[in-house]
This record gives structure tokens, C-alpha cells and sequence, in this order.
């Protein structure tokens, strides 16, 4: 598409769609830009952008943004469901997530490169990340973007032939795609997970089946076999298979034999790495590290580099991060876990007493699941935020739920509570809203006042 004099209008002015509004300006497209917020942050990007000739308006979303307009790009946090985006789709105008404007731009360029698509509801940034390292230890030309927090359309322009785009992908920026794909696309689970922003359900794993949506019988599927309802979309898949299973092995896949991850691509089967050398703890990471390896071998990096790279990766921030052990506890921040499906994986990772804070806002999801878990697994729960009396309603009365008004409190409450041995475990299953800017703010403030237990006034 020659984007030059199209009339465009990109709905959020978040990282993406501020990159998107300015890249599509650089291209020459008319380009206006609208957010149903207003705050001074809003008010500040809005003024760089009419800097640049970018029409702007904050506040609310009229039907009348739409008039005249031939292309509609929408920044991920902006709900499919909206009326707003249902009158552009009802009067035929493209919506097109920001990931699907920056593929528009790839082929624009005609660049031979190829992209590694990674979903999930959990571990994507892990797994995105572990891939990038891997790259690295093979000297080989990779850009890790999308979901991560870079947006796709700002790396178009460092891009180079050969170059290998490994690419974090949500479900709202799947959900609309047109001609976006993967030549390898990675489906590590499905959990419930951003009901508020999603139909239902269904609508959240139709979402996430779209990374196959435009791959071809030249391109490959790398699944989670262990995962029942990930597993349950390979019939509609029409590329090269290739599962990864902890508890079965494959004639063509990546699995776990004895005490080492092992892959079988091509007829021969590879040791890739001892399953004790891994610094990254917990089952669920074991999941990421087998995606990594298959995705890897797919794109003909050395069984070497990823031996290194799995070695040597420790993790991700707010995702089960070590902070600190005093007194014989050991803290742990996972602020990254914003739905229950992650803290369950979270709590897997420990056989040790753990002292679990949880709340937040709410996105939809029952917690069901994870009382159950909680009830196996957790010697103390300490709750706060706004999903405080809905957890508290499911988890029950009993001296083993505690609650606090503040992230601070939580913590200096789960001191009290801990022994020596225990862990501490910062794993909200709640979205950060109700109290923070992001899940980054949010750890930082656990880790902040875990830090200061070391230098206490």
C-alpha cells in the first residue's frame, strides 16, 4: 500500500500508536489521531504530535473522526468491541492493529526477513526475550519487538536483508490482522485471560489461533502439546507441525527425555541441554525453554548457542525475579502475573511455604482454578487492591487470608507472617490499574519496600 495522501486515523495514543501516527506521517498519509482519555501525559504526546502537522483529539470518540477516513489503526489496549471501531468496520474502512501497519511497511520495502511470531497468554516475554539471547550467542542478525514494549513499526526503518524479526504478539494486536504472519508461529497456552476486553472466551482463543491465520504449507507451527486447548486448534493448522511436550516425545519435535531438553527436526535426535543448568526456574519456564529451542533449530541456529543462551538466561523483569533473602526468606517478585493462569504457574515453581500477595484489578477471569491451587499450595495469602473482597469471597474466611490497603502494607505484613524457609511470592493474577500506571510501577514498589528491609530506619 503507497500510504502517501491516504487518510488515516489511529485510535490510542499509547507507545504503539504514537509510533504508528509519526511513521505514518513520515510516509506522507493525512494522519489524525484520537484517545477517549485526557490526562497531562495525553496532553503532552498530543502537543509533539501537532508539532509534526499530526491532527489530534482527546476525550472521547466521535463517529465524525471517521468520516472521509480510508484506514483506521488501532493501538492494542483499544477494546475490539467498542461501538466506535464496530461503525468503521460497518462502513467498511480497514482496522488494522499497528503490527499489521509495520508488515504493510516490511513488504512496502520488499526486505527479506523473516519473522518468528510468539503468542500465549503466559511466557511470552520470556520466551520472546530468551529468543532474542539465543540469536545473540549465534551472531545473528534479530530485532525483538511488538508486545515487549518496542513497537513493531519503529524497527521497519533498522531492518535489513536477512535480518530475523522475533516478534511478541497479545491478542489484541492478532485480533486485527489482515495479511500479518509468522513464518514461524509459537502457541505456548491458553488460559482465561483479558474477558474485559474480549467477547467471551472464544472470541480471546479465536484471537490467539490467528497467529496461523495466513501461514502456508512453507511455514511452521511450533505448539504447546501439553496445552489441551492449544492442542485443540492444530487441526486448522496448515503448516509444518512441530510440538513441544514435557511428558511425551515426538518423531518430529521438542521434548523432555530423562533429565535433558531434547529436539528432533531432522531425523536425528539433539541434546540440547541439561534441564538442572537452566537458570530460569519453574515448569512453566521449562515450557519456554522448549518453544526457544524449537523456534531456534526452525531458523538453523547452532543446538550451541541455545545450550549457552539457556544456560546463561535468567530471566525476564517482574517475572519471577529474586529480589532479596533476610532472615532466612526469600522474595520473589512476579508482578508481570496479571491474570490467575500465570499465578499458578508461578506457584508451581516453589516447594517451599510460600506467603502469596495477591490483587488488583480484576480483568474478567474466574479465580477459581487458582483457590484450588492456593488451598494445595499457599500458607498465607495476603490480599489488596480492588479485587480484594472477590478473592477473599472464593478463598474463604480463616486466619490464612490476611488484607492490606496498600502494596507497601501487603508486604510488611507477609514479613510478619514468614518464617525462616519461606518464600514470598508477589504474584498479583490481577491487571495493575486500580492502583498503578503499569505492572512495571507495581513490582517497583514491592521491590522497593523489600529492599528497605535491609536498611531499616
Amino acid at each position: 500500500m503507497d500510504f502517501s495522501g491516504k487518510k488515516v486515523l489511529v485510535v490510542g495514543m499509547a507507545r504503539s500508536g504514537m509510533a504508528a501516527a509519526e511513521r505514518l506521517n513520515d510516509l506522507g498519509a493525512s494522519v489524525s489521531i484520537v484517545d477517549c482519555a485526557r490526562n497531562t501525559i495525553l496532553e503532552q504526546r498530543a502537543l509533539q504530535l501537532e508539532e509534526r502537522g499530526i491532527s489530534t483529539r482527546l476525550g472521547n470518540h466521535s463517529f465524525g473522526d471517521l468520516n472521509g477516513k480510508e484506514l483506521v489503526v488501532v493501538s492494542p489496549g483499544v477494546p475490539h468491541k467498542i461501538p466506535f471501531l464496530a461503525e468503521a468496520r460497518r462502513r467498511g474502512i480497514p482496522v488494522w492493529s499497528e503490527i499489521e501497519l509495520a508488515y504493510s511497511l516490511i513488504n512496502l520495502r520488499e526486505l527479506n526477513v523473516s519473522i518468528i511470531g510468539v503468542t500465549g497468554t503466559n511466557g511470552k516475554t520470556t520466551t520472546t526475550l530468551l529468543l532474542g539471547e539465543i540469536f545473540k550467542r549465534d551472531k545473528r542478525p534479530a530485532i525483538v519487538a511488538g508486545n515487549i514494549g518496542h513497537p513493531l513499526v519503529k524497527c521497519v526503518e533498522e531492518l535489513e536483508d536477512g535480518t530475523t524479526l522475533i516478534v511478541e504478539l497479545s491478542s489484541f494486536q492478532l485480533k486485527n490482522i489482515v495479511h500479518f504472519k509468522s513464518h514461524i508461529g509459537v502457541l505456548l497456552n491458553i488460559t482465561q485471560d483479558h474477558l474485559d476486553w474480549h467477547l467471551n472466551f472464544e472470541d480471546y482463543i479465536q484471537a490467539k489461533s490467528r497467529i496461523f491465520l495466513n501461514q502456508d504449507e512453507g511455514d511452521y507451527t511450533v505448539v504447546n502439546y501439553d496445552d489441551p486447548l492449544a492442542r485443540g486448534l492444530l487441526p486448522a493448522v496448515k503448516t509444518t507441525l512441530i510440538p513441544f511436550s514435557k511428558f511425551r516425545t515426538f518423531g518430529k519435535g521438542v521434548y523432555i527425555r530423562g533429565d535433558k531438553i531434547v529436539a528432533n527436526l531432522r531425523g536425528n535426535e539433539t541434546v540440547i541441554c541439561k534441564i538442572d543448568k537452566l537458570r530460569i526456574k519453574g515448569e512453566h519456564n521449562l515450557d519456554n525453554a522448549l518453544a526457544a529451542t524449537a523456534a531456534a533449530l526452525l531458523s538453523w541456529v547452532s543446538p550451541e548457542a541455545i545450550n549457552q543462551a539457556l544456560c546463561d538466561f535468567s530471566g525476564v523483569e517482574h517475572r519471577l525475579e529474586y529480589v532479596l533473602t533476610i532472615d532466612g526468606i526469600d522474595y520473589y517478585n512476579d508482578s508481570k502475573a496479571t491474570n490467575p493462569g500465570a499465578t499458578i504457574k508461578a506457584l508451581t515453581a516453589f516447594n517451599r511455604p510460600v506467603i502469596l500477595l495477591l490483587g488488583g484489578r480484576n480483568k474478567g477471569n474466574s479465580f477459581e482454578d487458582m483457590a484450588r491451587e492456593i488451598k494445595k499450595r499457599v500458607k498465607a495469602v495476603v490480599l489488596f487492591g480492588e479485587a480484594t473482597s472477590e478473592i477473599k469471597a472464593i478463598l474463604g474466611e480463616g486466619s490464612k487470608v490476611h488484607c492490606a490497603s496498600s502494596v507497601s502494607e501487603a508486604v510488611f505484613m507477609a514479613k510478619e507472617l514468614a518464617e525462616l524457609g519461606d518464600v514470598v511470592l508477589f504474584s498479583p493474577a490481577c491487571a495493575s490499574f486500580d492502583m498503578f500506571s503499569n505492572f512495571e510501577e507495581r513490582g517497583g514498589v514491592f521491590k522497593e519496600t523489600v529492599l528497605s528491609f535491609r536498611n531499616p530506619i
